[in-house]
């Protein structure tokens, strides 16, 4: 295990402007159409296929996404060869532009385009604006406040059990039956498509209202049901606030989809429903004045579970406003230091051994190699992890929180070895981990 202070300043090459922590007057959308970008039939006003500017795919891989679940989004990503990142990052790469103050400029270049356009564009960019602040306002007047969600939950979660299937998969892991039947005891427990209806109508008797409840909604015939389908499959991993309240769930899919381990138990778009927001979630209780943050809740609980340390598990390194939230309520608290926890995939080897994924047979980048070649596509894969771990930097340094980062499996070049890829295969691939962290 290496450890290294960060505290104000880091290793990773940074480039300034790149994040978008403020409104903008404008949507990946009207930067597709800026950059003559070619949708692809199908699609909906907040999610389109388009031709990929990059890899020219055809195929519907490349996927622009104005607003999901509820939240604004307005990013891409070609499934066929790896790109991805937001509206910002979009034009800067198809321009061309360069300099330390590149983002910042297209930010001004797009916008003034956009203001200088014909009156079409103009209509269809306050139309998109209308459509995208209207869907917020409703999702925040419709959620129901804490209090009321977690008695919900919790009295869900009576109904259910922890099917043995999944019961083994968490052995898998390497946890003992003691940590199991304590995740199981903080609300880890399977879903269950057949009682969706006897689920909601068993709560409605009880006098729980289930409107603003993320997971429950109004199906076609006018009930209450939970959002349990056979497709979502799996076993729950509660969200939890710093205070144990439970606001949502993760479910841990027994069936994969389209790569995606995880789905959240949500509502968003269907009638009483709404958006479960994708909040990060503590598991245990902060001592010393030291919280660790991971990627993943159902990663941060057993790691928990096995250094009886806290973890904030954040559901994606981009998804930093849930951690940032949760770090400004613990320092309220005592929080003092940060170990940033995400996986190694932040210390990836680049070199081209042919085994990132199916699509290394037909890379074109590979066919025109040269000994020494990098892959372009850990590359990316790399950035993308380090740049939430920048953002994590940016935020302790905002709170005046010392963070640091922590790595494993790691070579004398710092670079990881390939083996444990997360801070949970870690801890579970040898008890001694678990002492040596704990020291």
């Amino acid at each position: 295990m290496a450890w290294s202070h960060m505290g104000l300043c880091h290793k990773y090459d940074r480039e300034e402007g790149s994040g978008m922590g403020y409104e903008v007057p404008f949507t990946i959308a009207d930067v597709a159409d800026l950059l003559s970008i070619q949708r692809l039939e199908g699609g909906t006003g907040d999610e389109f296929g388009v031709v990929c500017p990059f890899c020219r795919d055809t195929r519907g891989k490349c996927n622009f996404c104005i607003m999901k679940d509820g939240e604004v989004k307005n990013v891409y990503h070609c499934y066929a060869c790896g790109a991805a990142g937001n509206m910002l990052t979009l034009y800067v790469e198809l321009t061309g532009l360069y300099g330390a103050n590149r983002y910042k400029d297209a930010y001004w270049q797009i916008k003034e385009k956009l203001d200088t356009g014909d009156r079409r564009i103009r209509l269809c960019r306050q139309r998109r604006a209308e459509r995208v602040k209207k869907k917020e306002t409703a999702r925040e007047d419709l959620k129901a406040d804490t209090a009321h969600m977690d008695a919900v939950y919790r009295e869900m979660l009576s109904m259910l059990k922890l099917k043995e299937r999944h019961r083994s998969d968490l052995r898998r892991w390497g946890l003992s039956e003691e940590e199991i039947a304590s995740m199981v005891k903080f609300g880890y427990r399977s879903t269950d498509h057949t009682d969706s209806l006897r689920i909601a109508r068993k709560l409605l008797a009880q006098g729980f209202c289930l409107k603003g409840i993320p997971g429950f909604f109004i199906n076609r015939q006018g009930d209450w049901e939970a959002a349990f389908y056979p497709s979502n499959e799996g076993y729950l991993c509660p969200v939890r606030t710093v205070d144990g309240k439970i606001t949502g769930f993760q479910i841990r899919l027994d069936r994969p989809y389209k790569k995606r381990k995880y789905a959240w138990f949500t509502s968003s778009g269907l009638e009483g429903g709404t958006s479960s927001k994708s909040p990060a979630s503590l598991s245990g209780i902060m001592t010393g004045g030291v919280v660790r943050v991971t990627e993943g809740v159902l990663k941060a609980e057993i790691a928990c579970q096995c250094s009886g340390q806290a973890y904030i598990g954040n559901p994606g390194v981009s998804n930093y406003k849930g951690v940032r939230q949760i770090l400004c309520e613990l320092k309220a608290q005592g929080l003092q230091t940060v170990w940033e926890c995400y996986d190694m995939d932040k210390m990836l080897r680049l070199d081209c051994e042919k085994d990132y994924d199916d699509f290394c047979r037909e890379c074109e980048w590979r066919k025109k190699a040269f000994s020494g070649f990098l892959c372009p596509r850990k590359r990316q894969k790399r950035d993308s992890i380090r740049q939430g771990c920048l953002k994590l930097y940016e935020i302790c340094r905002e709170l005046e929180l010392r963070c640091c980062r922590m790595t494993w499996d790691a070579g004398d070049d710092g670079l990881w070895n390939g083996t444990y890829k997360g801070i949970d295969d870690w801890l579970t691939a040898d008890p001694m981990n678990k002492r040596n962290l704990a020291a």
